[in-house]
C-alpha cells in the first residue's frame, strides 16, 4: 500500500515521507521536502513496480560498479586483450570522470545527451564520443543482464536531427579509397628491393615539403647518404629501402582486403591456391590469437596474380610453415615497423602524401581499396560483406553504400548506353573543350 505522510525530524524540519512496497514485497520509504515531489515519486515508483522495472535507491548500483562487472564478464568470456584495454581507456578517460558515481536507475537519456555534449565542448572528437557512447551502452547492457537496471538510456537516446550543413559534411566525409594508379605504383616501387631511396624534405608552416627523391644502388649506402645530405644542408634527409615482405603484404591487403592484424597473423597453412583462410590475427600488443568475431572467420577468394605473388614470396622466404610475414625472430611483425618504416616512407618516396607531407594512406586504406575493387567488378553486397568479414550486409551498406551507388561501374553502364545510341564517340575539338579535353581518335576512349 502506498502512503504519504508528513514527518517532523528531530531537528524540527518537516519532510514528506513516501512509503510503498517494491517488487520483492519489501516496504520502502523515501523522504522529500515537499508533498508534490513525494507524490510524483510515488506515482513513478508504483508504475515501475507494476512494470517490474523498479530498483530502490538503496539497492541501486553505480555506473562504476556496473563497469567492473562488465570487465569481469569480458575476462570470463576470454575477450581479446585489446578489446578489454579499449574499454578501459575510453571508460577511464571519458565516462568515469562524468558519470562514474551516478546511480544506474537515475541516469536518463537526457543525461546521456548532456554528457555527450560536454565531451564535445571539452574538445573530444566525434569518433571519441562515439566510442565512449558504445562503452557506456555496453555497461548498461551488462547491468540489465544482471538485473541492476531495466532500461538502457544510451539505446533510448534519440539522435538530434542533423542540420543541412552537418549532412553535407557527412556526405563528403565518406570512406576515402586509394586510386588504382596509386596502388599500382606502390606495388611496383615495393618490388624494388635493390634500390635505396634518399628523400630530402624541408619543414614549412603547412608541414614537410619534399625537395628531392633520389634512387641509388646501395653499394655504399652510408657514403651515398652522406653525399645526399651534403647536397641538402638544412633539410631533413631520410633513407628508405623496401624490404622483401613489403610488396606481398601490400598486395594481400589491397587485393584480399585483410585487416593489418589479419595480415600479420596469416600463416602459410591458411594460404590455399584459390583462397585465403582468415582464422588468426595479431593485436596491438603483438599477441597472436583467434580473430575477434565470428564474422571475421572467413575464406577470401584470390586470383592468380595474388597467388603468384605469395608463391614467389614463399620461395624467396624459404619457409612453408609459420607466419607468412614474420620478423627476423619468426614473431609477428610489429605495427610501427610496418607503418613507420615501410608503408609510410614508401608513400613519401613516391610523393603520395597529404597537404602536410604525411603519408596519404594508412594500412586500413588498402582494405577499403579491396572492397571497392570487388564492388567495381560486380560482386553483390552479400559477397562483399562475407569476404570483408563484416558483421552483416547492413553494415557493409552503411559504410560502402556510396560505392555501390556511384562506382566506376556506373560510368561503364552510362558509356555503354551512350554508345548504343550514338555509335562511336564523337571527337572533341579545341573550340569546344580546349586542348586538355581533345580526343585524338575515337579509339582513345575506353570503357
Amino acid at each position: 500500500m502506498a502512503t504519504i505522510r508528513k514527518r517532523t525530524l528531530p531537528s524540527g524540519k518537516s519532510v514528506w515521507l513516501a512509503g510503498y512496497v517494491d517488487g520483492e514485497g519489501k516496504r520502502r520509504f523515501k523522504q522529500f521536502p515537499t508533498k508534490k515531489e513525494a507524490d510524483a515519486f510515488l506515482t513513478r515508483a508504483k508504475s515501475e513496480v507494476a512494470a517490474g522495472s523498479h530498483v530502490p535507491d538503496r539497492t541501486a548500483s553505480t555506473v562504476d560498479q556496473a563497469y567492473a562487472l562488465l570487465i569481469t564478464a569480458l575476462k570470463a568470456d576470454e575477450a581479446a586483450r585489446s578489446t578489454i584495454e579499449n574499454y578501459r581507456t575510453y571508460y577511464g578517460g571519458h565516462v568515469r570522470p562524468f558519470l562514474g558515481t551516478r546511480f544506474l536507475p537515475k541516469l536518463h537519456p537526457a543525461d546521456v545527451g548532456d554528457w555527450l555534449e560536454r565531451l564535445r565542448v571539452d574538445g573530444r572528437t566525434d569518433d571519441t564520443c562515439r566510442r565512449a557512447r558504445i562503452v557506456l551502452g555496453a555497461v548498461f547492457d551488462e547491468a540489465i543482464r544482471r538485473r541492476l537496471a531495466f532500461t538502457n538510456p544510451v539505446r533510448s537516446l534519440r539522435s538530434r536531427r542533423k542540420t543541412r550543413r552537418a549532412e553535407i559534411r557527412d556526405a563528403e566525409d565518406t570512406i576515402r579509397v586509394p586510386e588504382r594508379e596509386s596502388v599500382r605504383a606502390l606495388l611496383a616501387a615495393a618490388a624494388d628491393v635493390e634500390g635505396l631511396f634518399l628523400v630530402a624534405r624541408e619543414r614549412s608552416t603547412s608541414g614537410l615539403r619534399t625537395i628531392e627523391v633520389r634512387r641509388v644502388v646501395p653499394g655504399h649506402p652510408i657514403k651515398a647518404l652522406r653525399a645526399f645530405r651534403a647536397d641538402h644542408v638544412g633539410a631533413e634527409v631520410e633513407a628508405f629501402r623496401p624490404t622483401p615482405w613489403l610488396r606481398p603484404m601490400l598486395a594481400t591487403m589491397a587485393l584480399a582486403g585483410l585487416r593489418i592484424g589479419e595480415a600479420r597473423g596469416l600463416a602459410w597453412g591458411r594460404v590455399m591456391p584459390e583462397h585465403l583462410e582468415v582464422r588468426e590475427g595479431v593485436d596491438r600488443f603483438n599477441s597472436l590469437d583467434r580473430v575477434k568475431t565470428v564474422a571475421a572467420l572467413r575464406n577470401i577468394p584470390i586470383g592468380p596474380q595474388l597467388a603468384t605473388i605469395l608463391g614467389n614470396w614463399r620461395a624467396i622466404n624459404g619457409r612453408s610453415e609459420g607466419l607468412v610475414f614474420p620478423s627476423d625472430a619468426a614473431t609477428p611483425l610489429g605495427y610501427p615497423n610496418i607503418v613507420n618504416r615501410q608503408i609510410g616512407p614508401l608513400q613519401i618516396a613516391l610523393g603520395i602524401v597529404a597537404v602536410d607531407g604525411s603519408p596519404r594512406w594508412t594500412p586500413h586504406s588498402f582494405r577499403h581499396f579491396a572492397v571497392s575493387l570487388w564492388i567495381d567488378e560486380g560482386a553483390n553486397i552479400k559477397q562483399v560483406s562475407e569476404w570483408a568479414g563484416h558483421e552483416s550486409p547492413e553494415f557493409t551498406q552503411r559504410v560502402y553504400g556510396h560505392l555501390f551507388s556511384a562506382g566506376r561501374a556506373d560510368r561503364r553502364a552510362a558509356t555503354a548506353g551512350e554508345l548504343s545510341v550514338l555509335g562511336s564517340i564523337e571527337p572533341a575539338t579545341q573550340a569546344q573543350h580546349g586542348n586538355d579535353n581533345a580526343v585524338k581518335s575515337s579509339t582513345a576512349a575506353t570503357i
